[in-house]
């Protein structure tokens, strides 16, 4: 003890206690030590065993030693997307945690989680978002530092027998009867060094480099299931055989684009009878008129703005179907007119009106007409979905730097693409949808902040444990079943009035004020 001055070492303190010289410099320079027992040397003198420390030796004083600030991360942090978000996904944790390694399979799931629940995140900001969010507290000690996010891609990128291994866990868990729509998007990529990168039609036009991501989508439960990255200039006829063949895709509907011909995929659809294909054909195309498909037969069921249908049969067990969507017919007519500048020609107008507002599918599939119009609808929808990604969760522009990282950063991708799809269907059924967007309804819920000592699940709306409550994003916890309780706002009951006519037109609204009591 030559090293601790005699000044140092007559400073009280608790007994049985010695001052320890410590290597670093500064307030806790000198350590007070408890004696926690004593080690007999056969021979020798009893040796002293000294314990941890339990304080410091600071300006003439014993200063206790305590817990670092925060040494267990925050004490709250936001709560209400990242339950949202870990709710709908722990069937895609448990798919990945059986074909890679732990630590590999968690950072690719957390990465997803904050991707949808952190639009627009970059991976060098992914660490500060896991940090504040529930996510890091739920999911300690997964790295996802810019360095390891892009090991994290690159690695998944070369390993095509876990991605492959993936789609067909996804694949399995479709319903049988269920419709498995087949489709694909451009995404821009303008990166230099990889070779998935590259001008597509629309591209050269735009002056920008396209990947083209193939994907399988579930039209009953709303849902991505499985995805492929190809070379953004490669024809479509090529990517969807590589994508049928790379994931064994049996059945399901393929929804190509206009003056795609089905026979540049006769020979996946031969070697598979339940893989079917509906196709839009272009207005002008003979087979509208010869089997007269704009004389409809029909109104739609389940639509309120009256859409009218026509189905016939052609030879070779074939399909028309024919579709007039009369608010679509109204705003196409107007455009047509606008464009006139006066020239106008009553025959040639009078030609035209007639498709206005109109769509024809050719299908080798025998389909009820809604199911037929719904795979068109859900199409749109899909390219919605996407289009939220590109604009909102940066999926659009790829900051990787290989073929490699661009395939396992849309790997990733694919998983937060599926989480969003569910989030999306549960906020449409709620009736939250219909009044918010959702990127509106992700910020109130990212708002909703938690402390980490109480991270049950679904807690009550009036328990212990929030912070700063905001009042309207904790009923919407409640609409979507986050949390217990009864809504309290007017605005959300509104809006839960509102979906419940959407849903009852029939039913009389709810009258203001309370029920009378029973005269009987």
């Amino acid at each position: 003890m030559m090293g601790v001055p005699e000044e140092i070492r007559k400073v009280p303190r608790p007994p049985n206690t010695v001052v320890v010289e410590n290597k670093c410099e500064g307030p806790k320079h000198y350590g007070v030590r408890a004696r926690v027992g004593v080690k007999y040397v056969p021979g020798g003198n009893p040796q002293p065993i000294n314990g941890g420390i339990i304080g410091y030796i600071f300006e003439g004083r014993f200063v206790p030693a305590r817990d670092e600030p925060a040494v267990s991360g925050p004490d709250s942090r936001s709560y209400g997307a990242a339950a949202f978000a870990k709710r709908e996904s722990a069937d895609f944790m448990d798919d990945l945690l059986g074909i890679m390694d732990i630590d590999y399979a968690m950072r690719a799931y957390v990465a997803a989680l904050l991707k949808v629940i952190k639009p627009g995140i970059k991976a060098k900001r992914m660490t500060t978002e896991y940090n504040r969010t529930f996510v890091g507290h739920w999911y300690p000690g997964v790295d996802v530092g810019k360095n390891a996010m892009t090991e994290l891609y690159r690695r998944i990128g070369m390993d095509g027998t876990v991605r492959a291994t993936f789609s067909a866990a996804r694949l399995r868990r479709v319903v049988p009867g269920h419709h498995l729509i087949i489709d694909g998007m451009l995404k821009e990529d303008n990166s230099s060094v990889n070779d998935l990168s590259g001008f597509s039609f629309k591209g050269r036009v735009k002056g920008i480099r396209n990947i083209s991501v193939m994907f399988a989508y579930d039209l009953e439960r709303k849902e991505v299931i499985c995805s492929e990255v190809f070379p953004g200039n490669e024809i479509d006829a090529s990517a969807y055989s590589a994508f049928i063949n790379d994931n064994d895709i049996r059945s399901g509907i393929l929804v190509t684009d206009k003056g795609f011909p089905p026979s540049k995929i006769s020979k996946e659809l031969d070697e598979r009878p339940d893989l079917h294909f509906i196709t839009p054909l272009k207005r002008n195309d003979t087979r509208i008129k010869a089997n007269r498909m704009m004389e409809f037969t029909g109104l739609l069921p389940g639509y309120d703005n009256g859409i009218l249908y026509r189905k016939e049969g052609l030879r070779g067990g074939r399909f028309l179907y024919s579709f007039r969507d009369p608010e679509k017919a109204a705003i196409e007519e107007a455009a047509y007119l606008r464009r006139l500048n006066g020239g106008f020609d009553n025959g040639k107008f009078a030609e035209r009106r007639e498709q206005f507002g109109t769509i024809t599918f050719l299908s080798d599939v025998d389909l009820r007409p809604e199911d037929a119009y719904a795979i068109y609808s859900e199409r749109w929808l899909i390219e919605m979905v996407f289009r939220f990604y590109k604009n909102d969760i940066d999926l659009a522009t790829t900051d990787v730097q290989d073929d490699y990282t661009v395939i396992g950063e849309e790997f990733v991708n694919l998983i937060a693409t599926g989480i969003t799809c569910r989030m999306l269907k549960v906020l449409r059924e709620s009736g939250l949808l219909g009044e918010m967007s959702f990127g509106d309804i992700l910020d109130d819920l990212s708002g909703v902040w938690r402390r980490t000592d109480h991270d049950e699940v679904r807690p009550g709306r009036d328990a212990k444990g929030w912070v700063h409550p905001f009042e309207y994003a904790l009923d919407e916890m409640v609409v979507l079943d986050l949390a217990q309780g009864t809504v309290k706002t007017e605005a959300i009951k509104g809006v839960l009035d509102r979906s419940e006519r959407r849903r009852n037109p029939d039913k009389p609204p709810r009258r203001r004020g309370r029920p009378k009591k029973s005269q009987n």
